[in-house]
């Protein structure tokens, strides 16, 4: 009696483990948040240009902060022309981000300025127990978007903003200092609030900081 033919299962599976890998170049490479970014900026700039709505930005620029891929990001603003590339150099500055939940931070490092970003959530940074920088000086680059950004500082600063707000508000709350401008430490806040708030506050206790000791020594020196 002739057997049945039986199929050759060793050379199958040599054949299914011989097909080709897909490659680790085909992969979705993970964008960075300075190529988030410049999409962002040129989001901004294409509602100046009159290409986007204010509705569009906002929701845009959500998506862009919430990609985790380049191929992700480059689908926001595949419509627009000339999409900006991202820097390729760092300055050291900080990072802070509240990404679709809230963020905490106390005591940050601030010798090359910091950045706090807000997308569906809340940041609050605690600046006042962070060494002042050696300059006197701190930049802080905050921008909410459907979130809120909250700077505390100790008594005793200047705030500069510098802010630009759609649908959103910018709050300085801190009190007026009775020293010397060019004995003051100097905090300039720049960035932009779209459907959120950037408020400048100090804390509720009365705490003594490094800012209020070195205000207090330029103050001896005066």
């Amino acid at each position: 009696m002739t057997q049945p033919h039986r199929p050759d299962l060793t050379k199958d599976v040599a054949s299914a483990s011989a097909s080709p890998a897909p490659s680790a170049a085909a992969r979705s490479v993970l964008a960075s948040d300075a190529e988030r970014e410049a999409m962002v900026e040129r989001l901004r700039e294409a509602t100046a240009e009159g290409r986007l709505t204010l509705e569009e930005l906002a929701e845009r620029s959500e998506a862009a902060y919430l990609a985790r891929t380049r191929e992700e990001l480059a689908s926001v603003g595949e419509d627009l022309p000339h999409v900006t590339a991202p820097p390729t150099a760092g300055s050291g500055q900080r990072s802070f981000r509240a990404l679709v939940g809230d963020l905490v931070h106390q005591s940050p490092a601030l010798e090359h300025g910091i950045e706090a970003t807000a997308v569906l959530g809340d940041i609050t940074l605690d600046l006042c127990s962070s060494p002042a920088p050696p300059t006197g000086e701190l930049t802080i680059v905050a921008k909410a978007l459907v979130g809120d950004v909250h700077l505390l500082l100790p008594e005793g600063v200047r705030v500069e903003m510098n802010c630009s707000k759609v649908f959103g508000d910018l709050r300085d709350l801190t009190r007026a200092h009775s020293g010397p401008e060019s004995a003051t430490p100097r905090v300039r806040v720049n960035g932009s609030a779209v459907f959120g708030d950037i408020i400048v506050a100090h804390p509720s206790s009365d705490r003594r900081s490094y800012w209020q000791k070195w205000l207090d020594e330029r103050r001896g020196r005066a």
